[in-house]
């Protein structure tokens, strides 16, 4: 990588942390809530990546139809029971503490980019110690457009005050990647995250299997 990087931006759900178990719960919880059946973790990995209101309106697709005409009450409902819940069970990945730590000691810059609601981040953030590494968090209503949207990527290297090719992107997503070439920016995708589909079809500039292994690329 570059010695011109000057700052490393991070996807949250799937690529810092596995919190696949906590919003599996509170999905199933609001399905319960409308004589919904359950879905299964595995079902529900394949929703998320597109904001809370889009995993909403896919868990009801899949059991029958949304049951009113708009998502956004049962949005309301979602986040509110899920927000105050949502560290119960999720856990940072391995070694994700320590190559954040190293990668501040080495002068970085670091961001998280999350399609995730602002207020849920910061509780996840905040609750497992993980805010303390980030320079900018800019969670789905922080920013004019979620990924693949650039404007996502763009608005925090303003706010860092880095350009394009000072930065690089590492997320687990189609989303995240897509993003980042939109915005000028070099990625890593992370095979272990939630990625719909081979990790290496991502089209990121590196792939990595372990999430200590991104010290020995920047």
């Amino acid at each position: 990588m570059s010695r011109t990087l000057r700052a490393v931006l991070f996807d949250l759900d799937g690529t810092l942390i596995h919190s696949l178990p906590d919003l599996a719960a509170a999905v199933n919880r609001l399905l319960a809530s409308e004589n919904r059946p359950a879905l299964a973790d595995e079902v529900i990995r394949a929703m998320v990546g597109d904001g809370a209101d889009m995993l909403v309106a896919r868990a009801f697709a899949a059991t029958g139809g949304l049951p009113g005409p708009e998502v956004r009450p049962y949005l309301d409902r979602f986040m509110a029971d899920y927000e105050p819940r949502s560290a119960e069970t999720t856990r940072p990945w391995p070694e994700v503490e320590e190559t954040l730590a190293a990668l501040r000691a080495r002068g970085l810059a670091l961001a998280v980019c999350t399609n995730k609601p602002s207020r849920a981040t910061a509780e996840v953030l905040a609750v497992l110690d993980l805010a303390r590494f980030f320079d900018v968090v800019v969670g789905a209503d922080d920013a004019p457009a979620i990924k693949p949207d650039p404007a996502h990527v763009l608005v925090i290297l303003d706010r860092l005050g880095v350009t394009p090719d000072q930065a690089l992107m590492v997320g687990d997503s189609r989303n995240d990647i897509v993003s980042a070439r939109a915005a000028g920016v070099r990625s890593v995708a992370l095979s272990f995250g939630y990625a719909h589909g081979p990790v290496e079809d991502l089209g990121a500039d590196i792939v990595l299997h372990r999430f200590g292994d991104l010290l020995g690329v920047v």
